[in-house]
């Protein structure tokens, strides 16, 4: 089972239970969502309710109205399973500690990953490290059984 950190619960928002949640999560649109099972500490809880609030994400879980039920959340990372998320391809969190290949030549490992205006960016660690924007141009192909991504015009990157 594949699981995702999907935020960080900064701190409570208000008295009636609302936690903030920091995320750069590639796919928000599914992981907050009322009704799916996140983890906190490993512990199951539901969300019950979510609201975007200044580059946040405030949600409620198992119905708890109360700061003094969520208060011993806070500074704590939320993750969810792949499953709960209902999709058909990879999320591109998935993407770090695959290999990057080039004509068949190994180009090194996908450390992190950044977001940026632009999309994605694919942080490799190699003899000289370099960053990969992920898109058609640099990425031919992901396997994801293999854990390779194959690409094209990525020594572009290395001047």
């Amino acid at each position: 089972m594949t699981r995702f950190n999907i935020g960080y619960i900064t701190g409570t928002h208000g008295i009636k239970g609302e936690l903030k949640v920091l995320s750069d999560f590639s796919r928000q649109d599914l992981a907050f969502k009322v009704g799916n099972t996140i983890y906190i500490d490993d512990v199951p809880h539901k969300i019950t309710s979510v609201r975007p609030h200044q580059n946040k994400q405030l949600i409620t879980i198992d119905n708890l109205n109360d700061i003094n039920e969520v208060i011993k959340y806070t500074k704590k990372n939320i993750t969810i399973l792949k499953e709960t998320l209902n999709i058909d391809t990879f999320v591109i969190e998935e993407l770090i500690g695959f290999k990057i290949v080039l004509e068949n030549t190994f180009c090194g490992l996908i450390e992190s990953l950044y977001k940026s205006n632009a999309g994605y960016l694919l942080y490799v660690k190699y003899q000289k490290n370099y960053y990969i924007p992920f898109n058609d141009y640099f990425i031919k192909s992901v396997d994801l059984e293999a854990k390779i991504i194959y690409t094209s015009h990525i020594k572009e990157l290395w001047l």
